[in-house]
């Protein structure tokens, strides 16, 4: 796969969908094709303050409403952004995030039961760029993602299935709403994955 200059790419999707799996994978194969290492991040976290509010966002310690959820998520990524992100794309290496604003809007928007169109106005404009030049929604039924994910392991997979559903659906929904959004079916094997996710970077930069 030859990619010219560096991608910020984004995968996401619902727990369990296999986005850690598919963003090793794609980092692997861009790596083969520059001469710097590419950057591979997860969110929230990435950062020092990133990963002690991701402590905060997923403890079973804490009750947060979908307000607050939304607040630290978005000083999370911001963070990120500042000192992550941008300095790797300047130094001219690609950067691969598991999660980002994709997640916001069917976490706390969609399932989370907040204004859409205000989430979105929110994370545009306090944590906008740099701006992923793809995001790649992994799309898979919960109830596949459940079994592959196993017993919930912090508050917010705590949330049950019926949660994950309406997050599903919010991954569509913002998907059909936000440009330069790619589905990939999540259902089939990983290597099928893999090669529809490359399929999709390779279409990005044609």
């Amino acid at each position: 796969m030859s990619v010219p200059g560096p991608l910020f790419i984004v995968l996401d999707g619902i727990d369990g969908c296999g986005k850690s799996t598919q963003a090793a994978r794609l980092v692997r194969a861009l790596a083969s094709e520059s001469a710097a290492p590419p950057l591979h991040l997860r969110e929230p976290g990435g950062t020092e303050v990133g990963e002690r509010l991701r402590e905060i966002l997923l403890s079973r310690e804490h009750a947060l409403s979908s307000e607050v959820e939304l607040l630290l998520f978005a000083a999370a990524r911001r963070q990120m952004l500042d000192e992550r992100v941008a300095p790797a794309l300047r130094a001219g290496r690609h950067v691969v995030c598991e999660r980002f604003h994709a997640s916001t809007f069917a976490y706390q928007a969609v399932a989370g039961g907040l204004d859409g169109a205000r989430v979105l106005e929110l994370l545009w404009t306090w944590a906008g760029e740099p701006r992923p030049e793809l995001v790649i929604v992994i799309d898979t039924a919960a109830e596949v993602a459940a079994l592959r994910r196993g017993r919930a392991r912090d508050r917010i997979e705590d949330k049950g299935l019926e949660f994950q559903k309406r997050v599903a659906e919010g991954f569509r929904r913002y998907a059909a709403l936000a440009p330069g959004t790619a589905v990939v079916d999540g259902s089939r094997s990983p290597d099928e994955v893999e090669q529809a996710i490359l399929a999709e970077v390779r279409r990005a930069r044609a």
